[in-house]
């Protein structure tokens, strides 16, 4: 007795690339690029210091290298750390200048800020620039840090502001409250 071999009908595959689900692929991946792209970004770059032997009258440039414009609210600076000879040392003063408030930064735009703090070459000092920004109505904040250089002339050195932001935040939103204590017009709504 012989068995008779059924054929068992073939399965039919399933196209899992087909036309619409390519291009839905393609378009996520260039709209995820797109995000990425037109985020914000800023530089801060330290400049020449403008009198000889003050490391503290170095302007900063702070640029827009985005694709997109954004609004700065507020540029603060705040000095961590600056110790002078003789022991004498500063800890978190600040500034803030109502030139360097609220105003438009388009693509590739750029201000220049000078914030001085004292006469005299410090042993250390350290600098963050905060930037407070506004973009498609979202606020947020970037932070710089720079670390003085000894050298032929003081020099200032972008450094990773890394673990210490929190730290900063606090500085930088003590600086802001008495900023807007002395120009009450500018606190935000």
């Amino acid at each position: 007795m012989t068995r008779a071999k059924t054929k068992r009908p073939k399965k039919k595959k399933t196209k899992t690339w087909t036309t619409p689900t390519v291009l839905g692929l393609i378009l996520s991946v260039v709209g995820a690029l797109g995000v990425i792209e037109l985020r914000p970004q800023l530089s801060v770059t330290p400049l020449e210091q403008l009198a000889s032997n003050q490391p503290f009258s170095a302007p900063f440039e702070i640029t827009d290298t985005g694709y997109l414009g954004i609004h700065v609210d507020y540029v603060t600076v705040v000095w961590p750390y600056v110790e002078y000879p003789h022991g004498l040392t500063m800890t978190d003063a600040s500034s803030n200048d109502i030139g360097w408030d609220n105003f438009d930064l388009g693509r590739g735009g750029s201000i220049t800020i000078t914030p001085n703090l004292a006469n005299g070459v410090p042993i250390k000092a350290n600098i963050v620039i905060a930037v407070d920004y506004r973009y498609f109505g979202v606020r947020d904040r970037w932070i710089f840090m720079f670390d003085g250089l000894h050298g032929e002339r003081w020099q200032w050195s972008k450094q990773p502001a890394g673990d210490r932001k929190t730290e900063f935040n606090k500085a930088i939103d003590r600086s802001l409250a008495e900023h807007f204590k002395n120009n009450p017009q500018l606190a935000p709504n």
